[in-house]
């Protein structure tokens, strides 16, 4: 039976906080960064929705018999289409949302950026800084869980984080290319391995958010 993931929203945006204007944080990282970590903070902190394309490329992948290069094609094509629909779904409803989703041009930002101009969103966008050695090792110390949740999390709590080798890294890297200017984001955040710095980091972030959305 396939997933409703459209239907398993609905029964969770009663969760999130009403803002007006409604906010979108859009966040730009390499992989291995931490953006589900961040992502999952600023869900479980400003009581929004997490939209993680994560959270769908790895139901499929589940359900995939092999991880042929036409299996991948197949579920990013898959993954773009629901994850248009659950996007369209936030947007319409004016549900504030925090996007999981490496936003690494203008040709991407574009794209987002139309729809919630038309609906009148508050924009806000975070790029984390780390360098590669960084990213891999996080990358090689993953677990992947199916079953383990973060109910403090609205939306896609799953900790639907797979592990791959440093060869596919570079060629996500490479695909993925960052090409936006620090000086365009509103918040920069420099990862390194100190796990406490980074949470203070992400809650000073919070912090000038919350001041933003209250003035």
């Amino acid at each position: 039976m396939k997933k409703n993931f459209v239907g398993e929203m609905e029964r969770e945006v009663v969760r999130v906080k009403e803002y007006i204007p409604p906010i979108a944080i859009l966040i730009t990282a390499d992989a291995g960064a931490g953006k589900f970590e961040l992502a999952r903070k600023l869900s479980r902190e400003l009581s929004i929705y997490l939209l993680s394309n994560d959270y769908v490329r790895n139901y499929y992948y589940q359900l995939a018999d092999d991880t042929s290069e036409k299996t991948r094609l197949d579920i990013q094509d898959k993954v773009k289409e629901i994850n248009n629909e659950r996007l369209k779904f936030l947007i319409s409803h004016r549900i504030s949302f925090v996007y999981d989703y490496n936003v690494n041009n203008m040709d991407c930002y574009e794209e987002i950026h139309k729809k919630l101009h038309n609906n009148s969103f508050k924009k806000i966008k975070i790029r984390i800084h780390s360098n590669d050695n960084y990213n891999i090792k996080a990358i090689r110390d993953r677990k992947l869980d199916y079953v383990r949740k973060d109910e403090s999390v609205i939306g896609d709590n799953a900790f639907y984080v797979s592990n791959f080798s440093e060869e596919v890294y570079w060629q996500i890297k490479q695909r993925k290319e960052i090409t936006l200017d620090d000086s365009w984001f509103d918040y920069v955040i420099h990862r390194t391995d100190d796990e406490e710095q980074f949470m203070k980091d992400i809650d000073q972030i919070l912090e000038k958010i919350t001041k933003l959305m209250e003035d």
